[in-house]
Parts: C-alpha cells; structure tokens; sequence
C-alpha cells in the first residue's frame, strides 16, 4: 500500500533548487556596537526581544517562545543562540527580488496600480501544510538565500525603479523584524513606502517595534478556528486576532485581511460568517478582505484547487454581513476583483487580475456620488499592470544611477524594446559559430555539474551588442528546455552565458538538466534581430508571416508569447498554425492574433547547432550524487527510527537530526515492512521542478506514518523502516519513444507520470527496460504517447521499492448530494421551479431520438438551448448521460455508482446494475463517487430531465483524456450493453462549445465542429477540433456517442436545434463562450 504526495502533471511540478549543504554561523555577536562587516556578509546581526532563562535563552518575538541552548535555532530556524545572545542569521540576505504590482499582495486600496519591489528570505514561525512559498519558508539552507541585499541598497533601488513601496513578503517578515525595520528606516529616508505580508503572530512586547515602521500590511487570517491553526498550521488563532484588533485601533497602518479558502478545511458556510462577523464587530467594515484559491501545494495535495463558486459564496456571505469591500482572488473574476462604491454600487476600479480598467476616484472619493474610499490613493492609478520583473540588485549597483525599471532583469518571454542600435543582419562565420556552440555547451555542462565552466572566449563578439538570444536543448528531437533574453540588447559574451544558465536549470516547463543527460542532448544557440511590428490586420498577417525566416512575438491584454524562427520547423507548421501556437504560448485563446487588440511583431535570427557533448573537450562524467555521506545516512536512519518510536509512545522528538546537514531534495520515501507477513507501506514526496527540505519534510513523514503503524495496530518490533532520499531528476521521453541511455539501476530510480497516476520504482539489479515495463503495468499506462518516463537519482538501503500513486475509486454514499446549485442553477426549490416553468413555458412535439447533445452552462447561458433540445425528445426508463470530467478528482474515466441523485427539488433515480454492468465491460471504466462529487457537467442537465421524465433512471458517465482509441473501445463496451438491454437508452452528450474566443471567432470555429458533427463524422470531429485547438470540452463524450451509434446502425440524422454564444446574455462578445443543441438518430 502507497501513501504519496507527488504532481501528476509534468508542467505543473515545483521549481529545482541546487542542493547545497547548510553551514552554521559561529560567528559570536554581542551588541550591536559589535558588529563586524564579516558578520554582516554572513547574514548574522544582534537579535532583539529576548531574556535568559538559566543556561538557556527565550525568544519573546512570537508567541512559540521558543527555549534554545547554545547553538539551536528557533522554530523559524533564522534566530539562533550564538554565544549565549540571540542572533538573526539572515540579515542582508534574500532569496531574490523582484518587481510586482501592488495587487499581487494582495493591497487593493494601497496605491492602485503602482509597483512594489518584493523580497522575502527563509524559514518561517508557522507551520502550514499548504504554504505556498514553502521551498523559502520550509527551508533550512541558509545557503539558498544567495541575493546580498543590505537596507541602504534596497531602498536605493527601489527608489532607481520608480517603486512607490517595498514589500518584506515570500515568507514572513516578523521572523527577520531587525531586517524589515532598519530596511523601512532606508526606505522612509527616501520616500518609499514599505509594505509588510504577515500571519501577524507576533508577541504583545514585540509588535509596536515592528510596525512602527511599516506603512501597509496584508494580514493573512487562515482560517477562523483554532482547531485549524493548530492542527494545519502548528501554531494558535488568538495573537493573530489580538493583532489584528491591535493595528485597527493603535496604529496608523493600512491593512487588508486574506483568508486563503482550502477545500474540505475551512470553506465551510457557518466559519465564513463567524469570521465576517468577527471582522465587522472588531476592525470595522472598512477594511477590505479578500477570498484567494487555494492550490495543492507542499503537504497538502490530497485536494484540488477551490472551486469559484466557494469563493463566490463567501464573497456574499461578508457582503451581507455588512463588509464594503470583499474581493476574490488566484482565480479568473474581474467582476469581483473589482471595487465598488459601497453606496451608490458603481465600479470605481476595475481589475483583471492585476491589470486597472476603469478607474473613477477623485482622490478618496467615488467619482460618481462623492462616498468617502477608505484606504491610500494617488490621483491617478499607476500604470505597471501586471509585469513581474526579477530584480538583480547587486548588478543594478554596479552599472548605473537612475535606472529605468524596464531595463533590469530579464525572465523568459521579455520583450521590452531599448532604443539601442543593434544590426539588423546577423551573420557569423563557420569559426564563430563554433565558439557560440562551445561557450553554450561549456556553460549548460558547467550548471548541471556544479562545476566551473571552461572559459571561452568569443573574440569580436563578446562584446558585439545583439538583440537576443537563446539556447535551445532537446533530446530525441523532443524540447528537453529553452530559455533566452529578447528586447534587452546585451553584449553578446553576456546574453549567452545567462541564457544557458537558464536553459540548464531554470525553464519552468521542465525540471533542470541532469548531468546523466548531457551526452544525450542537442544544442541550439539562436541569436535574434530586432522586433518589427506587424501592421497587417485579420487573416491578412498569416501571408505575413514566413516560416523557417521570421520568429514571432504577441501582446494582449497584458500577456506575451514568443516563439523561435526554426519551432514550426520543427513541428512542421504552416503560418497559420505558427500564429495560432504563439497565441497558446501568451496564455490567450489560439486565434486572438486575428484580433485588432492585439499586436504582432516578427523578428529574424541565426542559429547553429551541435551534439552537446562534441562541444566540450572533455567528457563529461556521470557522477553520483550523494545526498549524505554514508555515516550521515546512518545517523539520519537511526533519528528516522527513534523519531518513529517517540511519537508512538506520545514523547516529543526532536523537529530535526542536528547532527547530519540539511539538504533540499526532490523525493523522500519512508518504506515500512512488516516483519511477519513482508508487507510492504509507503509514504513518500516527490518534485521536480523544485526541491523541498530534507529534514522538516522527513519529521512531517515520520509524524503521518505513526498515524498509519496505529492504523494497522501495529507495536515496536512488528516492523522495519527504511528510508529513500532523491534528488538530480532527468527526462527519458515517453512510454511510447523514451531513451534510458545512461541510466544506471544501481543507483537511479524510475518515475513514470500519465495524468494523475504516478509510479516511483527502484530495483538495483533490475535493466532498465524491464523495470519501465514493470512500471507500465503497475500504473496501468492506457496513452503510451503521453505517459512520462523520468529518473531520480536515489540514496537508500533497501534493494528495490515500487510506490504507485493513482486515483482509488469509491462507491461513497447511496444517494449522490447536491453538487452545484446554487452556481450553475437555483438552490432554492421555489426559484428553481419557477426558472423550470419559464424554460418550458412552450411545450415541444416529442419524439423517439436515439441520442442528442445538450450544453452545461449555467442555465442564465445555455438553459434556453437544452430546454429546446430535451423538450422534443420522448424519453425512455433510462438515460446515459455522458459528459467531460472537470475536475481533479477521482479517476479518469467513472461512472457514478450512486442509487440516487439528490436535487434541490426531490430526486431522481440511478440504475446501479447498469452502471456495474459498463464498468464490467468498458476498459478503464470505473465506479467512482469522488469523480462525480463535485463535476457539473452531468447534475446541470439532471432537473431538466426530472421535469420531463421524473420516473427515468440516469446514469452519469465522467470522461476525463483520451485518444481515438479508448473512445473506440469504450463505444465498444457500451454499445455491446446497449444490446442486451430491452429498451435502448437515449444517450446524452452534456458539452459547450469553444471558450474564450470573440464572439465571430467562436461562431467559426464552432461551426467546423458542429460540420463534422452534422456529416456523422466522429473521427473528423476529434481531427478538426485538436487542429484548429476549438475547445469543445465534452468532444470526447461526443465522439463516443457517435461511434456508438455507428455500432448500433443508428447514426443516420442529425438536426441541429439551436446555437448561442454567452455574449447574447452579457453583452460582451470579445470573450465568449459557444453551445449548441442537437438531436440525433
């Protein structure tokens, strides 16, 4: 049995962070009269609000008091006892900066509009299972903290950027108070503001020093029992309560409260109203609160994201509780992003995410009624949007006063223009292009190995300005990564050596390159020209652009895509489809480019390319990496055991080993066998694009296995523990076309990823070819071509462990609740008749209809369209309603297994035999509660159908991916049922068209589909909606039903009865989504 925490999904896995080992300071600090600039440069500075308690000291900065000995360190891990005193050892140390739009705090009544200059350091005085930042706050490397920043330079470059404030935020600044109060003494010399983003659990003794000097803070109020802060966060509600009571009613200091909803831990109705009570009855209605959505991170990935409409429901819940401005945030909503007047209900600024509209105040008062805004505003709205621009401060330092902020920093996809003269034609010899080659391959090999790279120089043109470049790495043909600066002229020796750090370990699409990989990639280097706006407009820019000549670049609404001149190449595109790829790069919908809002520039560029490894002189070594010296495993092992043993027998153990260092890993398993019967449990994390704390992690791990040895009434003795350290994780491909080349049994371990199914496999006399097959069949690989194959460099006694994480289906209860009402239709039984009544107001000639599609909108959208469709059909006893599945749980493809569906105004019957009978038949079809607990798709259509035929059973089928293939198999097994059935159940395809699209747009793309749909053609359905990327969510549902009925002889008619897009109810036809309505036979 598997208990695991792992992504699923490559492109969402966490960051890589290079593993080094901790070093202590030892450095004794006294006073402050003491300080030395050695001490500084360390990060250690003389702590404040502590005493001594006998041989120990106590900490008074927050409410953990901790007690250390000489040489601990406190619970955040940066306040230690160094000779006795109290000492910060993060002081002039950061983890990075960068420049942020003030929203993104978030601070929606501080300065619209302007830009903050953001950093944080490390560690943390709150333990939360869901941080956010938890590969800052969780650490304990205070190595990780590589950016020098003292407060005299941050304010000094804050001032350069034109920030108007500067934000101690990442992980809390309360932690590093010494730090964020000399840094807000630097930035009040200079005019800047400084912005603090806290839990608020600080000491009564504590907090007037801290925010003395803070101008605005967000306050991040988690839940509101103190059951959740104890359990979720280790730590308690009241000092967050009393601070914030306290900074209302004794400070000056703006500040807005953000309570971060999780599913299943604090979403709960009767919780949202206490806390908004709370905060109307104790710091008034005009401070501003704001809903954000949680997502799976660190400790908690048993669910998903919180759905809109929670945060929806809790907006209401605080507007009726007399609260004036409630904002939901981390989810798409610019309506209620927006403010609002509290009096006269007009928009005053309108937000898209952290992008202004509409901006209608007069200094602090509506434009319109002339209501007094509570918070800080300037006459004007700043204009940054929604940039994120990284920060290097030190090279800031080192160039030039008066720094224009568009000039600093480069991130992927930048492309902002320098009125820099930089040569159109770029031409280089074959001489030069070995050089470029050479310098890339000696840097990227460099990065992975944490070695030194060969210095090569490239003569003339090292310091030969150019516009661009990148460096591009793939292997087997497949992008393995790509990274690069555009729109920022740099000598060209300098754009090369960061574009190759970066390619080496920083794209976010993929986890960094791994050494074991170097003799197995290409190299490409691309040097670009300057940008050239495009003026065509329409379809006309397709003839604009040249494949294999031209690079693209585009800007709307605040996002940016670029793309390489050799991609379509690669792919094998035409113009079209270059420009449609370009537009998924930016985040926007594939044909935005056609629209007059957004600007296109094409560009030029040279590239050359090689072998990685024919680049360099020397070969390059497939070393070992060693977490931990074979001693320090020992130890570790050994804490892991007794850890185990204390926290069953109720004893507190120590939170780390101090004896072995800490590291930043990319897995850990803890694998337990019990002594008499060999069976095997697992617990384990893993990343891959970031690494997590070893040692808080492992304690984490070892708290949830107790948990699971008294689960299985399990004594000291019955078992053994083993432990499994990973790190270094390298691409091998897919199922279908992967290369284990280099891969070594001995000390490599398998990952294998397909969708939400994961398996971690490790047997060092195992080939590797034999233990991909073994991991094939123990995750049960349906899609070769899309399933991942990755390794993790493992450390570990045991001879071999398989830890397979997928879905587990569950039966749950007979009666399937109330999903969605309330969202996509009334809750309310009087309302929700009543709305039934205007929608069949006109009755329909019903008729026998084998199948028919119906949309699943809200029904304010697409209620009329499913009316129309449903009223002309004569029902049968049973219905199959087939639709996409929307979320995250459960498993992928499920039928719901419940007797009864449960509606807000009665019931409606299920068939369980039928749906045991297609999850016997159907390959990879499963009964599943989970799946079906929360998806819309199937309960919209459910009280329309109770309307016409309230003594039909329903069946509910939820299709997650696929290909051709299983939908042709899963029309098999259903049509194969169907046959043995006495009466042939209608078959109902629950599916919207396109999303997001403007309104002609979608009418287009929707009309190729609904072509193919109405020509019976399944196969060109699924070929014309994946070419031309129409996002017709239930496609697959539809595709089934049609093949079906190809099986059945029954796929001779389809008449289509209606269409609409959103833009017909909300007036707004730039972003629309389609449905339509069809009836089949």
């Amino acid at each position: 049995m598997n208990y695991s925490e792992g992504s699923g999904l490559l492109s969402s896995l966490l960051c890589f962070s290079i593993l080094k080992i901790m070093t202590e300071k030892t450095l004794p600090i006294l006073s402050t009269d003491q300080i030395q600039h050695s001490d500084i440069e360390q990060g250690l500075y003389p702590a404040r609000w502590w005493h001594r308690a006998g041989e120990k000291i106590i900490c008074d900065l927050c409410p953990r008091a901790c007690s250390l000995a000489e040489g601990d360190r406190g619970f955040c891990f940066v306040r230690q006892n160094i000779g006795g005193e109290m000492a910060l050892t993060t002081y002039g140390r950061s983890t990075g900066f960068c420049v942020d739009p003030i929203e993104k705090k978030p601070l929606n009544h501080f300065y619209p509009g302007s830009s903050v200059l953001s950093f944080g350091t490390a560690g943390c005085n709150l333990g939360c299972k869901f941080c956010q930042n938890w590969d800052i706050s969780k650490s304990r490397e205070i190595e990780r903290l590589s950016a020098r920043a003292l407060p005299e330079e941050i304010a000094a470059v804050a001032a350069q950027l034109g920030c108007q404030s500067v934000a101690f935020t990442y992980n809390d600044p309360i932690i590093w108070s010494e730090y964020a109060i000399e840094t807000s003494k630097a930035c009040h010399a200079r005019g800047v503001k400084t912005v603090a983003v806290t839990a608020g659990y600080i000491t009564e003794s504590a907090r007037g020093d801290f925010f003395e000097h803070i101008d605005a803070a967000n306050v991040d109020l988690k839940a509101f029992t103190e059951e959740f802060y104890y359990r979720v966060t280790l730590s308690h509600l009241q000092p967050v309560l009393d601070t914030l009571r306290w900074l209302k009613h004794e400070t000056d200091v703006w500040f807005e409260i953000t309570n971060l909803v999780i599913p299943q831990a604090n979403d709960g109705d009767d919780e949202f109203q206490q806390m908004c009570d709370w905060i109307l009855n104790n710091v008034g209605d005009e401070v501003p609160l704001h809903f954000s959505a949680f997502h799976p991170d660190f400790r908690m990935l048993d669910r998903g994201a919180t759905p809109p409409e929670t945060l929806i429901r809790a907006r209401d819940i605080a507007l009726k509780a007399g609260l004036k401005y409630v904002y939901t945030g981390n989810v798409n909503d610019a309506a209620r992003q927006s403010t609002y007047c509290p009096q006269c209900q007009q928009t005053l600024i309108e937000r898209n995410w952290y992008q202004l509209g509409k901006y209608a105040l007069k200094q602090n008062c509506c434009g319109y009624c002339g209501t007094n805004i509570a918070g800080f505003f300037n006459d004007k709205p700043g204009t940054w949007g929604q940039k994120r621009l990284p920060v290097d401060i030190q090279e800031i330092l080192k160039t030039s006063s008066g720094v224009n902020s568009q000039q600093v920093g480069l991130q992927k996809g930048s492309s902002t223009m320098q009125g820099h003269n930089t040569s159109r034609k770029i031409e280089l010899t074959s001489d030069q292009e070995q050089k470029l080659l050479k310098k890339a391959a000696s840097v990227v090999a460099g990065t992975a190995t944490q070695s030194r790279p060969e210095e090569i120089s490239l003569d003339e043109l090292e310091e030969t300005v150019i516009n661009g470049a990148f460096v591009s790495l793939k292997r087997q043909g497949q992008l393995r990564s790509c990274c690069g600066n555009f729109g920022q002229p740099l000598p060209l020796g300098q754009a090369l050596h960061q574009a190759a750090i970066r390619a080496a370990k920083e794209d976010p699409r993929f986890p960094p390159i791994s050494s074991s990989e170097l003799s197995q990639l290409d190299l490409e280097v691309w040097l670009l020209s300057e940008l050239e706006e495009v003026l065509e407009q329409g379809a006309d820019r397709i003839s604009a652009v040249t494949v294999g000549l031209h690079g693209l670049q585009i800007r709307a609404d605040g996002h940016s895509g670029l793309l390489l001149p050799g991609v379509p190449l690669d792919h094998g595109w035409n113009s079209e489809e270059f420009l449609n790829q370009t537009c998924i790069k930016a985040g926007l919908s594939p044909t935005a480019w056609k629209n007059p809002g957004t600007t296109l520039f094409r560009y030029q560029g040279v590239s050359c390319s090689a072998k990685l490894a024919e680049m360099i002189p020397a070969p390059v070594e497939n070393s070992i990496r060693q977490i931990l010296g074979q001693r320090e495993f020992a130890q570790y092992l050994q804490y892991v055991q007794t850890t185990i043993e204390a926290l069953m027998n109720g004893q507190v153990p120590s939170y780390y080993c101090p004896s072995v260092s800490d590291a930043n890993i990319q897995g850990v398993a803890l694998l337990l066998t019990k002594t008499d019967t060999g069976e095997e449990l697992a617990l384990s994390k893993w990343t891959l694009k970031q690494s997590f704390p070893m040692q808080s992690t492992v304690f984490s791990l070892c708290q949830q296995l107790v948990q699971i040895i008294a689960s299985h009434h399990l004594r000291p003795g019955e078992f053994q523990v083993k432990l499994a350290l990973a790190t270094d994780p390298a691409m091998h491909g897919t199922v279908e076309k992967f290369d284990l080349t280099n891969f070594d049994s001995e000390h490599r371990s398998l990952l294998l990823i397909e969708g939400q199914k994961t398996g971690w496999l490790f047997d060092r006399d195992l080939e590797a070819a034999l233990l991909l097959e073994q991991a094939q069949q123990a995750v049960g690989v349906t899609q070769p071509e899309s399933a991942q194959v990755l390794s993790l460099a493992v450390q570990t006694a045991a001879p071999r462990f398989q830890i397979v994480n997928r879905p587990r289906p569950e039966l749950g209860p007979s009666t399937r609740p109330v999903g969605v009402a309330g969202t996509f239709y009334p809750s309310d039984p009087g309302t929700l008749e009543a709305q039934l009544d205007d929608l069949f107001y006109e009755a329909g000639k019903p008729e026998r209809w084998a199948a028919a599609m119906v949309p699943h909108a809200g029904w304010m959208y697409s209620g009329k369209i499913a009316a129309n469709v449903l009223k002309r059909i004569e029902f049968p006893s049973k219905i199959i309603v087939i639709g996409p599945k929307h979320t995250r749980e459960g498993v992928e493809w499920a039928v719901a297994p419940h007797r009864v569906w449960a509606l807000p105004n009665g019931n409606l019957d299920s068939d369980v035999d039928l749906a045991r009978k297609l999850a016997e038949q159907i390959p990879g079809l499963e009964r599943d509660a989970a799946a079906h607990r929360s998806e819309h798709a199937i309960e919209v259509e459910l009280p329309l159908i109770k309307r016409l035929a309230p003594h039909a059973q329903v069946v509910g089928i939820a299709i997650g991916g696929g290909n051709l293939q299983r939908c042709e198999q899963l029309a098999a097994g259903l049509a194969n049922v169907i046959q043995g059935l006495p009466e042939p159940p209608l078959l109902l395809i629950s599916s919207d068209m396109n999303h997001f699209a403007t309104d002609a747009e979608n009418r287009r793309l929707d009309e190729l589909a609904l072509e193919k749909m109405s020509a019976r053609d399944p196969e060109g359905l699924l070929e014309i909606v994946r070419e031309n990327h129409i996002s017709m969510c239930g496609v697959l549902p539809a595709v089934i039903v049609m093949k079906t009925l190809q099986k059945l002889g029954k796929l001779s008619q389809v008449e289509r009865v209606g269409y609409a897009t959103s833009g017909e109810i909300t007036g707004d036809r730039s972003r629309v989504v389609g449905y339509a309505g069809l009836l089949m036979n």
